[in-house]
């Protein structure tokens, strides 16, 4: 037993060389004798590790010519016994999500794990760390956190299973899965038209490095005429959001430039806007917004929402489809329709 543990404390130590890119994909890893005597274990447990990787897919070892990293882009066959959800906090968007996961994932007999991933450390390091507890499946929710692609690629030649959910991210390393914007935006768009509203506004974050925030706000570009008119809420104001919104609105009221309808990006500024409009009593301006909150519902705010069970389903299907069909998994993007709920 104390040796099996020597040698996968080797092949862990390894492993996150090849993670920091210190032994690179391609590149021979040094000779047995040199690991050895770098590392200061025995040649024995140097084999033995390289076994064990040898046998996770992540080098090749070919007589005469050494052993050589080789980093898999398939998925990795193993178990749905733990399923890792990894996001920057539990805001209720999320916490939403995660409850119609586990119940998803109870009905199949996984264990789904929460770890908020501190706001001083990478997303990658934090998903290195669950690979180092040997929990090979994970679901990611980026917000607004930045991502480095080469350390996903890694990490998936290493052997996680990887889910980003709320983001498209065109890569070979991992499968995406959100909302699909160009419906909730055209929905929203055509009920404030068959409301008969003339002119729409279109409120939504400035922070276009987020791909839903982008990807809304061009399907709205897409529809707008020369009546229309689009709005940008700094993404530094999320904390003070309220205030903001009630300047913005004093703003529009004073310069006469309401317009009939407005489509907000989300829930949190659908019901700002909401609130400022109801305490400056204007009431001929008829908000709309993407994502359903409790609040939104009790000022009857129409709204386009996410299905958080079909979301959560497709999610668990592409973890178990990267666990079950590994050599056939190829990294795709799936946009989940939601429905509108008028008020």
């Amino acid at each position: 037993m104390q040796k099996d543990s020597l040698y996968l404390a080797l092949k862990n130590r390894l492993c996150e060389m090849i993670y920091k890119g210190i032994y690179k994909d391609g590149e021979n890893i040094p000779p047995e004798r040199v690991l050895a005597e770098t590392l200061n274990v025995s040649r024995v447990t140097v084999r033995k590790a390289l076994e064990l990787l040898e046998k996770d897919g992540i080098v090749e070892r070919v007589q005469g010519s050494g052993t050589q990293i080789r980093l898999r882009q398939t998925g990795y066959k193993g178990t749905m016994d733990i399923i890792a959800l990894l996001a920057p906090a539990q805001k209720p968007f999320f916490a939403a999500f995660i409850d119609y996961f586990q119940q998803n994932a109870d009905k199949n007999g996984s264990l789904v794990l929460f770890m908020q991933n501190p706001r001083y450390e990478k997303v990658e390091d934090s998903l290195f760390k669950l690979f180092q507890k040997n929990i090979r499946n994970v679901v990611v929710w980026l917000e607004d956190l930045k991502l480095d692609s080469e350390y996903i690629r890694r990490l998936r030649g290493l052997g996680m299973n990887i889910v980003f959910f709320d983001i498209s991210v065109p890569s070979p390393y991992a499968d995406c899965v959100l909302l699909d914007n160009k419906d909730a935006v055209r929905s929203l768009y055509k009920f404030l038209g068959e409301k008969g509203v003339q002119s729409i506004s279109y409120v939504g974050w400035d922070n276009l490095s987020l791909t839903s925030v982008k990807e809304r706000q061009m399907a709205f570009n897409e529809l707008s005429t020369k009546k229309d008119s689009l709005f940008q809420v700094p993404w530094k104001e999320k904390a003070c959001l309220a205030a903001y919104m009630d300047k913005f609105v004093s703003e529009l009221k004073n310069e006469e430039s309401l317009s009939d309808g407005i489509i907000c990006a989300d829930g949190e500024l659908g019901v700002s806007l909401k609130k400022a409009f109801l305490a400056h009593h204007i009431e001929n301006t008829l908000v709309v917004s993407i994502d359903d909150f409790k609040e939104a519902e009790e000022l009857s705010l129409s709204v386009y929402s996410q299905s958080f069970q079909e979301l959560a389903e497709k999610v668990y299907t592409c973890i178990l489809h990267q666990n079950k069909h590994p050599r056939k998994w190829k990294a795709s993007i799936y946009a989940v329709k939601g429905k509108l709920i008028g008020r």
